[in-house]
């Protein structure tokens, strides 16, 4: 019998805000696997690594920080062949995942190629932006607000629109792309509502309002701007 493959979401970075199936789903599995960038550590690995033991077998993903759609359909093809050998054997595999599996998580391209040949589970995770809300005591949307989830990598015209037709946003993967942020957001009307925050939950978490953050430091990739709601 095959093993099932398991998308486990381990919160945005605090190890308190993994939630008690990812622990259970976690501790249960034979294998784990997680990503990380080519040689550097898994953030994924780092929260959970309190319930980690000689139990388990554990996978590292090294993945190619390549724009090159080859390169990386290489990479989850490997990865994906790697993890389904487990699975083959009836191991079940827990595959960790920053935030969420299901929201731009690098589990879906693993998923894609093999939700066809073996059962599967997702655990949710707590997502980065619900964190940060939470840290800030900022509300999201209320009863008639629309909210919109982006990712900073949209389109610049794309973007824009989503940002104009919503009443309130997050924009996610920041990175080089808060000069580009900042200039939509001070169109709209949006940039002394907006909030950056960076590596929440982690040591090196920031908290900073977007006028404050300086025009010559690039924001990191891990960083999210709250804007909204329109005055």
């Amino acid at each position: 019998m095959s093993g099932r493959l398991i998308g486990v979401g381990v919160g945005p970075g605090d190890p308190g805000l993994l939630t008690l199936n990812a622990v259970a789903a976690i501790e249960a599995a034979p294998v784990v696997a997680y990503l990380s960038a080519e040689g550097a550590a898994s953030l994924a690995r780092t929260i959970v690594e309190a319930h980690l033991g000689p139990q388990h077998e554990e996978r590292l993903l090294e993945a190619p920080m390549r724009a090159d759609p080859e390169i990386v359909a290489a990479f989850y093809d490997a990865a994906a062949a790697g993890i389904a050998h487990d699975l083959e054997a009836g191991r079940d595999v827990a595959l960790l995942c920053l935030g969420d599996p299901l929201l731009y998580g690098s589990f879906v391209y693993i998923l894609d190629r093999l939700r066809d040949r073996f059962a599967f589970s997702v655990v949710p995770g707590i997502m980065s932006f619900g964190a940060a809300a939470s840290r800030l005591g900022r509300v999201l949307a209320r009863r008639r607000d629309s909210y919109t989830i982006l990712s900073s990598l949209l389109p610049e015209q794309r973007l824009e629109a989503l940002i104009e037709a919503s009443d309130a946003v997050t924009i996610l993967k920041v990175g080089k792309r808060l000069p580009r942020l900042k200039a939509i957001l001070a169109r709209q009307g949006l940039l002394e509502t907006a909030v950056l925050v960076a590596w929440v939950g982690w040591p090196e978490e920031r908290i900073v309002p977007l006028t404050d953050w300086p025009d010559d430091e690039e924001a990191p990739y891990f960083a999210l701007v709250l804007a909204g709601p329109k005055p």
